[in-house]
């Protein structure tokens, strides 16, 4: 009884958490050695895609650049496995059957929500991204359950106390210090390029007064404000809102959904 009370508050935490993450996007900015990824909410944005695989396709073909690529494709699988590994252990009789209706469920939940709440738009592509992640974990689940039975129980968690270990060494000798680069090496990435030969988080479509409404490489549609705290930089140098026009292809990072702390124009931006 325990053990299930405790599996089901952690599938439910983590919900909690999926929510915050995919449907507000309220996540910090990503460093990706010269590439700055933003994932804020936006308030408006295209046309939802009823057509599956209409927008996974070119992510394929590496029509938007393979980070890009690789950030809403691989993102939108990974945050669901932890949902297929879970839900055994609160539903004891789980099938695939089950796990694939309860991907496709969740995908759909948290696309409505996003769509409900105007912090994003409506896209089938994700729904199957969802349900595939949901399926990835169900069967990882029942691969360990199998093994878990056909081992020692001991040496099964020695191993994966030392998969844990390892990953923890993995994560704070590479991937953190690659996520955690300054603003300032941004200043001589990609040949003079601040956004390292990416094309940017998106494309400068309209100038307004101290806003700027860019369409991001996901094809979403966001407006932001520029304050006077706001750091915009070129190839050149520190810049100022002056210098930037429709057309212009630039890095952001945002505050609050809302605000631009940082704007840098992509070099040969036209």
């Amino acid at each position: 009884m325990k053990k299930n009370l405790t599996s089901t508050f952690s599938l439910i935490a983590y919900c909690a958490i999926l929510i915050k993450v995919m449907v507000f996007k309220d996540i910090p900015t990503i460093r990706v050695g010269s590439l700055m990824l933003n994932f804020a909410g936006t308030n408006a944005g295209q046309s939802p895609n009823f057509v599956p695989f209409k927008t996974i396709l070119p992510y394929l073909l590496g029509d938007k650049g393979w980070i890009i690529a690789g950030v809403n494709l691989v993102g939108n699988i990974a945050l669901l496995v932890p949902i297929g590994l879970l839900a055994p252990l609160v539903y004891r009789r789980m099938t695939w059957k089950a796990s694939l209706a309860l991907g496709v469920a969740a995908g759909l939940c948290i696309e409505v929500m996003q769509t409900v709440l105007r912090v994003g738009i409506f896209d089938i592509d994700d729904v199957i991204l969802n349900a595939l992640g949901v399926m990835i974990g169900y069967w990882a689940f029942t691969i360990l359950a199998q093994w878990i039975r056909s081992r020692n129980y001991k040496k099964v968690t020695i191993a994966a106390g030392t998969g844990l270990v390892a990953a923890a060494a993995f994560y704070g000798a590479v991937v953190y210090p690659m996520t955690h680069q300054p603003v300032n090496a941004l200043r001589n990435a990609g040949g003079g390029d601040l956004c390292g030969g990416t094309g940017g988080t998106g494309q400068i479509v309209s100038m307004g007064n101290h806003t700027i409404t860019i369409k991001r490489q996901d094809g979403v549609i966001q407006t932001l404000a520029l304050t006077d705290r706001t750091t915009i930089r070129t190839s050149a140098g520190p810049a100022s809102e002056s210098d930037l026009n429709t057309g212009d292809r630039v890095t952001v990072v945002v505050y609050d959904r809302e605000t631009a702390t940082t704007v840098l124009k992509c070099k040969d931006s036209r």
